[in-house]
């Protein structure tokens, strides 16, 4: 409902369900007592600012307005985190079908004169199931919830055990500690764990981790529709009609988007950063197998002048003119030259991407660093270089992000460092202008309280260091070795 329909009978009503007195409502409205009686008896229409200010007012409190008038609205979250997974659930529900949700909620504990006492540790049983495949098909239909429900604990095997939360962990190190805790839960005899307390304790007490997921469906942002680059919102003509992927979907990605990248920022990166970052790694998504969109089931087919390189969905192909073959067996690839890039387009790439999923009460202390990606600025002051590396992990073929964000200043740790990661090769590179760094962080990778908190870092043993500093285009012409697998 607008507020230039709502009505003196729905602020009466609002006030009946709230049981609040017309000085009440004036209060939380901040308006005066006359307007409110006034209003209410036929006397005159409040100005259209005192009318939004008494609806707001009703609805912070929990009243709901539709066509068919108010109604009081309850809600509760739950967090279920199995294994790898923690998964939010909120019931909405009008006070009239309180009981239903107390009958939802009492299947994990127990209810007593309407107090719910609910434990943390809880375990599959069939019984359980049972219990959940009966909720929904008694109220299935008007709290869809709990379909999803339903199947998150039908997934379980019987006997394993989850955790429920009544809000989510405030930090990464809080979910660490239940991640830890249910594991312990579900492996009893595993004590492998203590290594990781050792590895990534001084950075889990220094700093925030976030890490989107993009195996599925995860949008960023809370439909506010500003946009964190321009700053610009609908009302001052922004557009936000489009998908933002917050990493391109040639670099594997279809899930992880951002409502807070209006459609003219999209475009600029879309043209002016993210090819750059794509050409860069044109050779490792043909390696991978990568899949975007378009011809060969999205997979990249490279032009090398005459020279190309393809995956065809089972094997690399390689169609070249430049090979050689030493006695060991050592087998060359020369490939003639490829795309263009930038390299520093490739650089505020990497950081657009980390931009997009940081926490939003960050962004008040990165206007530079967004200067610096959306417009270019800052382009006279030093960058640092970013380290890659080959590392043994599952290759992925779809890229991730995460983002380190310090909780508490510090003179020498960055305030805030990325991680872009496509398949088995890492990306590793801070995110320059912060107001919160007293330094440029050149060299922050091999400075010493970088060293010491970012442990799991110094444990891979081959890091190149590349300065992606450089505005001039560059035109990479690949070297491909292949060495014989020993026995």
């Amino acid at each position: 409902m607008s507020e230039s329909n709502i009505t003196a009978e729905d602020v009466r009503a609002a006030r009946a369900l709230l049981q609040w007195s017309q000085s009440d409502l004036a209060k939380a409205a901040k308006v005066g007592v006359s307007t409110i009686a006034d209003f209410e008896k036929g006397a005159r229409t409040p100005i259209a600012a005192n009318l939004a200010a008494i609806q707001q007012a009703l609805e912070t409190a929990g009243v709901s307005f539709s066509p068919d008038g108010p109604a009081m609205f309850g809600e509760i979250s739950l967090h279920l985190m199995i294994a790898g997974d923690l998964t939010e659930m909120r019931f909405r529900y009008r006070l009239d079908q309180a009981a239903a949700v107390l009958d939802i909620i009492g299947a994990f504990g127990s209810i007593d004169v309407g107090d719910v006492d609910l434990a943390m540790d809880q375990t599959a049983t069939p019984e359980l199931k049972a219990a959940i495949d009966n909720l929904v098909q008694r109220h299935g239909a008007a709290v869809p919830q709990l379909k999803k429900l339903r199947k998150a604990i039908s997934v379980l095997a019987d006997g394993e055990h989850f955790l429920l939360l009544p809000e989510r962990p405030a930090t990464t190190a809080d979910r660490l500690a239940f991640e830890t805790y249910l594991h312990r839960l579900n492996n009893p005899d595993d004590e492998q764990d203590g290594g990781m307390f050792d590895l990534f304790g001084p950075l889990l007490e220094r700093y925030d981790i976030s890490l989107p997921r993009t195996d599925r469906r995860t949008v960023i942002g809370g439909g506010s529709c500003i946009c964190r680059f321009c700053h610009r919102s609908a009302a001052q003509g922004a557009s936000f009609k489009k998908a933002a992927h917050v990493i391109p979907t040639a670099l594997g990605n279809d899930h992880l988007k951002s409502d807070e990248e209006c459609d003219d920022c999209n475009a600029y990166f879309g043209c002016e950063t993210e090819p750059s970052l794509i050409a860069m790694l044109n050779v490792e998504r043909v390696f991978l197998g990568t899949q975007g969109r378009g011809k060969n089931d999205g997979r990249p087919k490279l032009y090398f002048g005459k020279d190309s390189l393809r995956h065809d969905g089972q094997k690399v192909v390689i169609e070249t003119y430049s090979t050689s073959k030493d006695n060991t067996g050592t087998f060359e690839v020369n490939l003639g030259k490829g795309t263009p890039l930038i390299p520093v387009a490739v650089y505020r790439a990497l950081v657009k991407i980390a931009l997009s999923v940081v926490d939003e009460h960050q962004l008040p202390h990165l206007k530079k660093t967004i200067e610096w990606v959306r417009e270019g600025k800052q382009a006279n002051l030093p960058l640092p270089k970013v380290a890659t590396a080959l590392v043994d992990l599952s290759p992925n073929p779809s890229a991730q992000i995460t983002v380190y964000t310090r909780k508490e200043p510090d003179p020498r740790l960055p305030h805030m460092i990325g991680e872009f990661r496509l398949g088995c090769y890492l990306f590793v590179f801070a995110v320059p202008f912060s107001d919160q760094d007293s330094w440029d962080l050149v060299g922050f990778f091999g400075d010493k309280a970088f060293r010491d908190v970012f442990k799991h870092y110094m444990a891979v043993p081959h890091w190149k260091q590349r300065d992606l500093s450089g505005t001039s285009k560059v035109i990479p012409s690949p070297q491909l070795r292949f060495v014989p697998r020993s026995s």
